[in-house]
């Protein structure tokens, strides 16, 4: 095995973008676990118990926030990728103190307080999405694939780049839509939690400068740079991110 940055072992609580799942970090989680970390990678639920769309962000958390507590998880490091960063600062805005050891945004949208995610796109975003989403019976909206190829996997070959694609699911709309709200603790100085950035720069999925610059609500945080990787690395470069997540989540 490749060598890996020094580290104490790391229980991380590893939450996926928009159109993922849990099983996208399955390459990572089997790098970060070979290297002795303990990985939980849940699912957000797009669906409630009889089939229904879940259109509310407090009830797409909360089903993480059960997964924490069944688990009986304490001291974890908790990583967003991509719309996960407004996952995880909801999360931290309701879970108790002590319980999350650092919190990293991996090209990651960071809200501040009474944002939604398309606050944070290009407003290009929202029109596009939201014509997508008309036009299902849920209100949901997918990726297209020549979106996703040009912007989002932008470093991969064509046939992975297909081969990730269909593995996504269609993003409930009210989950783009729902601000997170109550952050004024979270983003107090000096912070409660100790918090990460891991940045793959080749990403272009919003304009250049996009990530880095919400970064700044953060205060003092830790940046872990990936060079020449897209948005995607989850897919593209699991190793390079695992070693990326040490560097961001360790002591």
């Amino acid at each position: 095995m490749s060598t890996y940055p020094t580290s104490d072992p790391i229980t991380f609580v590893l939450i996926h973008g928009a159109w993922h799942d849990g099983d996208s970090w399955k390459s990572v989680q089997q790098y970060l676990e070979a290297a002795g970390h303990t990985v939980h990678a849940p699912t957000i639920p797009f669906t409630d118990a009889v089939g229904k769309t879940i259109h509310s962000l407090d009830q797409a958390v909360q089903s993480l926030l059960d997964y924490i507590e069944e688990n009986k998880l304490e001291q974890f490091v908790l990583v967003g990728h991509s719309w996960g960063g407004i996952v995880i600062t909801d999360m931290a805005t309701k879970l108790p103190e002590g319980k999350i050891k650092r919190i990293v945004y991996h090209n990651a949208f960071i809200p501040a307080e009474g944002n939604c995610l398309f606050d944070l796109c290009p407003p290009f975003a929202k029109i596009f999405y939201e014509g997508i989403a008309a036009q299902s019976d849920d209100n949901t909206f997918d990726v297209p694939f020549p979106v996703f190829r040009e912007a989002f996997m932008n470093d991969a070959d064509i046939h992975t780049s297909e081969a990730a694609h269909k593995t996504l699911r269609r993003q409930p709309m009210g989950l783009w839509v729902d601000q997170v709200k109550n952050t004024e603790s979270f983003y107090a100085m000096p912070p409660k939690i100790p918090r990460s950035v891991v940045f793959a720069d080749g990403d272009c999925t919003v304009p250049f400068g996009s990530y880095e610059s919400q970064a700044v609500k953060l205060g003092i945080y830790r940046f872990i740079r990936m060079s020449g990787g897209g948005h995607e690395v989850i897919f593209t470069d699991p190793e390079g991110l695992a070693k990326a997540l040490i560097a961001g989540g360790r002591d």
